[in-house]
């Protein structure tokens, strides 16, 4: 969900997910992992901002995954109106029956589509670039745990120019570049996330590419014909999912349960409480929940 270059790490920075120590993520005293499954695009920013609110209030962390129906395009909180309203189609995303929404974080536009969608949110001083290659390794080592492929996953080891991605006209999309500790596979990014703090409380979430849907949102932009093809080029060029690594269909559970452990044993969780969903449920959310 943010910009940057694909490029790969040194070798030390690829073996940074085999420490065997435990990172110290949060100064809460107790986690809640909830798999909420598949909802809307404004239920799931809603519910990421009332798990913000409940971890400041009862000094719980949270780790939660997701998945989107109908699929949907978000947009960072800094990206402004006027940019949203003239670069995104929105007639053609609500007449094929998709949402668009607005993220409490920052970054740019993604397609939630085929992916696995996590946030973690926790209590933290340390910097937000710390945190952000912390998280990191935490899915990185989940990951490794799905198919012997994902050893090859790497950080990417710097920002690029954003003014240069802005010229270029590639800015306005996430998975076109990749920042710095991002995680990418062969120089080609596959998880993108974002993050903002609210006071000492972080929220972070992102896209786990599990197939190549995503790179559809060039056909929702407000793009010339060779705009598009240009910037799916770059698309191609610049992302992986893993069902193109591993050769096969990955199932999202699958997913699920290997990054669940990247969390669990990196940042050494006891989880207190799991798929506790009910209990977060108000009735001032715009949108219905139903427990699956």
């Amino acid at each position: 969900m943010s910009a940057a270059s694909s490029e790969n790490n040194n070798n030390s920075d690829k073996n940074l997910s085999n420490s065997a120590d435990s990172i110290l993520l949060t100064k809460n005293s107790r986690w809640e992992f909830l798999d909420t499954g598949v909802r809307s695009g404004t239920f799931n920013m809603e519910f990421d901002l009332k798990l913000v609110e409940k971890c400041w209030n009862n000094d719980t962390a949270f780790l939660r995954f997701y998945r989107w129906k109908p699929y949907a395009i978000s947009l960072g909180y800094n990206q402004t109106k006027l940019s949203k309203e003239s670069y995104i189609d929105a007639n053609k995303c609500y007449s094929e029956g998709m949402d668009i929404v607005t993220r409490p974080t920052g970054g740019r536009a993604v397609l939630h589509s085929e992916e696995l969608t996590y946030s973690v949110i926790f209590k933290s001083n340390k910097p937000i670039q710390e945190l952000y290659k912390d998280i990191s390794i935490a899915i990185m080592n989940g990951l490794k745990k799905l198919d012997p492929k994902l050893e090859e996953l790497s950080f990417t080891s710097k920002t690029p120019d954003l003014l240069k991605l802005i010229r270029t006209g590639m800015y306005n999309l996430c998975f076109n570049s990749s920042v710095k500790n991002e995680i990418n596979y062969k120089g080609k990014k596959l998880v993108g996330s974002a993050q903002r703090k609210f006071g000492d409380v972080v929220l972070q979430h992102g896209s786990i590419l599990i197939g190549n849907h995503h790179k559809n949102i060039v056909n929702y932009l407000n793009i010339s014909g060779e705009e598009r093809s240009k910037m799916l080029k770059e698309i191609d060029e610049k992302t992986i999912c893993l069902n193109n690594i591993t050769q096969r269909n990955i199932d999202y559970s699958e997913v699920s349960k290997t990054v669940f452990k990247g969390f669990k044993e990196t940042f050494d969780i006891s989880f207190s409480k799991i798929n506790r969903v009910a209990d977060f449920i108000e009735p001032r959310m715009k949108t219905p929940f139903i427990v699956n």
